[in-house]
């Protein structure tokens, strides 16, 4: 009966929505290993490097709120659909830069386009599963988006390594392509109450939340080690011998191990208090990036990946699912709002920081950097974890 159940749970929707999401993840993955060679290779230093990321979540931080609040009137699907055709873009526009300062408009794009889909992509599936399906379908969508991540990479890497970074971008723009196709294939339930309600619905409140202040600085944390590995990795690996395939397979190893642990997290959220995997997630991910940037051996370096990518796929999970359960349907899409701007908060101040590191003291100082601050961090997320359970 379980089983017959679970069947009727795996619905067209369900299908179509988990495939959307991985193209989507697979065509921003794509350019992630070769991105830092390719805007050196036209001229940009490391402290400009790290700029990139904080000038797109500058824009992201100012249309969050707007975009949470359009999320939660207009529909999941409708957002998500410019953020795809962005996916299209950005990567064909890489093939006309000549000059780092052309990447910044690029990068904010990018930025936009990632606001504009995940998290919504995650509201829409939250929402258009069957109940008693739900926790699978959500585990689901982000193991789907853990393949995109692992395919993503490795072909990168080594459609760059044979034919060049060009042919890599129009692979990354042909998956969003597809992406964009599947998605309007999946239908969105019209929920005009609870749409109706969103006006009502105080933003201060929401700010106020200890839940949403304890995921909301987690999220800092994990973006912070998060831009560290995905800006400063490629340059470490180039800095003790690897190439572009072999920080492709680091990335993919990584991507693999997220991706296995995310169905069975879903799952765990049900059992244990989500705060606590977020929590046990980033202390993980800290200690094996610092491991990271003590080690030089691919075998070694790929395995330690993998066991940062169990722990990126714990918190990822229980994050969202934590903003989404937490939340009502008619603010879901403020709250994962408000949850992604301490997120953007991170990647506007901490690739700076973190380029100016690995300008002074190298690639390895910028990973140490911010598994160290990290770990301090935790301090202040178990505290607001501990202020939600007095309260």
């Amino acid at each position: 009966m379980g089983s017959s159940e679970g069947n009727r749970g795996l619905t067209r929707k369900v299908a179509l929505l988990s495939l959307a999401i991985f193209l989507a993840d697979a065509s921003t993955s794509t350019v992630m290993p070769i991105f830092p060679g390719f805007a050196q290779g036209i001229g940009a230093s490391l402290s400009v490097l790290g700029s990139y990321g904080s000038v797109a979540a500058i824009a992201m931080l100012l249309l969050s709120l707007p975009f949470g609040r359009l999320s939660d009137r207009l529909g999941r699907k409708r957002m998500m659909t410019p953020g795809l055709a962005i996916f299209i873009v950005v990567p064909l526009s890489y093939m006309l830069a000549s000059s780092p300062i052309h990447l910044y408009p690029i990068r904010i794009l990018l930025g936009l386009g990632v606001g504009l889909v995940f998290g919504n992509g995650f509201l829409l599936m939250t929402e258009v599963a069957e109940p008693e399906f739900r926790s699978t379908a959500q585990g689901m969508y982000m193991t789907s988006m853990g393949l995109g991540f692992t395919v993503g990479p490795l072909l990168g890497g080594f459609t760059t390594k044979i034919y060049g970074p060009d042919v890599s971008f129009l692979l990354s723009s042909g998956f969003a392509v597809l992406s964009i196709g599947m998605l309007q294939f999946v239908e969105e339930t019209e929920k005009r109450e609870a749409r109706a309600r969103v006006q009502r619905l105080s933003i201060s409140s929401i700010i106020r939340d200890p839940r949403v202040l304890a995921a909301g600085f987690a999220n800092y944390l994990n973006s912070l080690m998060f831009s560290a590995l995905t800006l400063f990795f490629p340059v470490y690996g180039a800095s003790i011998g690897f190439d572009e395939a072999e920080v492709g397979i680091g990335f993919t190893a990584r991507g693999l191990a997220s991706t296995a642990v995310r169905l069975p997290v879903g799952s765990l959220t049900k059992r244990f208090r989500v705060l606590y995997l977020m929590v046990f997630g980033l202390l993980m991910s800290a200690v094996t990036i610092f491991s990271v940037s003590q080690s030089t051996g691919l075998i070694l370096v790929s395995a330690l990946l993998g066991i940062q990518g169990i722990a990126y796929g714990i918190y990822l999970t229980s994050g969202n699912v934590y903003v989404a359960e937490s939340s009502g349907e008619e603010n879901r899409g403020t709250a994962m709002a408000m949850y992604s701007m301490f997120g953007n908060v991170s990647r506007i101040i901490n690739p700076m920081i973190l380029g100016l590191i690995a300008e002074t003291i190298g690639p390895r100082g910028a990973l140490q950097f911010s598994t160290g601050m990290t770990l301090v961090g935790l301090i202040l997320v178990v505290y607001m974890a501990r202020r939600d359970s007095e309260d």
